[in-house]
């Protein structure tokens, strides 16, 4: 709006969210100045190195409390990212009985702010991706999730690190086990942090053959959140 004229990394990262907000394909950019060829080589080579990845986990949060809140959400993968090289299992593709899809599993703070994330196909269970959540989510206290986490190897994971579960019992267990269900009550930021990403469109369906591209929109998706002070 300034006039200025806008210099050509500029541009390429303002490409790139308009193709992380919209969804669009990469040969539907339309932007004066730089070509989607030119775009999609930026976003590719900073995928591929971890880049945008490395940019995320250097965000500075607040001074984050000691709660820790784990779901997983399930993404339907648009079929132009159905067959890549390789196979789908590699990808982080499963099919479900909702289709092929990807899940996303996160453990966030108390916030909602994510510390720690993991692809799988969709067809993965979540409690076996809790524990690697957990040990990558620094340090913590009290940790809330639902039912589906409900394993004595989790719970003793919790217990020897000194946490608390906050975790409802299966209903299959024969022995009851006590929960804080006012503590339990915070574990919808997790949710909340879902929904949130989601909002940008190709983080709602994935288009991306390739498990670390939807990776690094996912990244890059939180970056801007942090960036424009939603979290």
């Amino acid at each position: 709006t300034s006039g200025r004229k806008r210099k050509p990394l500029e541009l390429i990262v303002t490409a790139l969210l308009y193709v992380l907000k919209e969804g669009v394909s990469w040969r539907a950019l339309d932007v004066p100045g730089v070509a989607w060829q030119t775009v999609y080589g930026y976003f590719r080579r900073w995928s591929r190195s971890g880049m945008l990845a490395e940019v995320c986990r250097h965000l500075k949060w607040p001074k984050q409390d000691r709660a820790r809140a784990i779901d997983s959400t399930c993404i339907k993968v648009h079929k132009d990212g159905a067959n890549p090289a390789g196979g789908q299992t590699t990808q982080a593709l499963g099919r479900t009985k909702g289709g092929l899809n990807t899940k996303l599993h996160a453990a966030v703070d108390g916030q909602g702010r994510p510390v720690s994330i993991v692809l799988t196909p969709g067809q993965a269970g979540d409690s076996p991706q809790a524990i690697g959540l957990l040990h990558d989510a620094g340090r913590w206290r009290l940790v809330m999730m639902d039912k589906a986490y409900d394993s004595d190897e989790i719970r003793s994971y919790i217990e020897s690190q000194g946490g608390e579960a906050c975790i409802p019992p299966r209903s299959n267990r024969k022995t009851g086990i006590d929960y804080d269900r006012e503590a339990y009550k915070r574990r919808s930021v997790v949710e909340n942090f879902f929904e949130k990403i989601k909002r940008c469109r190709r983080i709602g369906t994935r288009y991306d053959k390739l498990d670390e591209s939807f990776f690094a929109f996912v990244m890059l998706a939180i970056t801007t959140l942090y960036l424009r002070d939603q979290f």
